[in-house]
């Protein structure tokens, strides 16, 4: 069986830990980044409440929000 071979270990280990680095690398860089800056922004547009776990919103206002009024 070569999932057993003992000469392929070191390869696929290898390239294991590559994939895994460069996953680990591209989610730090790009991705959380990006979650952040999405929950910061709906955070300040929602007023403070849109926290995990808080409970402070009785009601949600389902009216369009505008986020950029300085560029117009």
């Amino acid at each position: 069986m070569p999932q057993l071979d003992a000469a392929t270990y070191l390869t696929q280990y290898r390239w294991t830990l590559i994939t895994l680095f460069l996953l680990f690398s591209l989610l730090v860089t790009s991705i959380l980044p990006t979650i952040k800056t999405n929950w910061l922004i709906r955070r300040s547009v929602m007023g403070g409440w849109a926290t995990l776990g808080s409970s402070k919103a009785p009601g949600l206002n389902k009216e369009v929000v505008t986020i950029w009024k300085d560029l117009d």
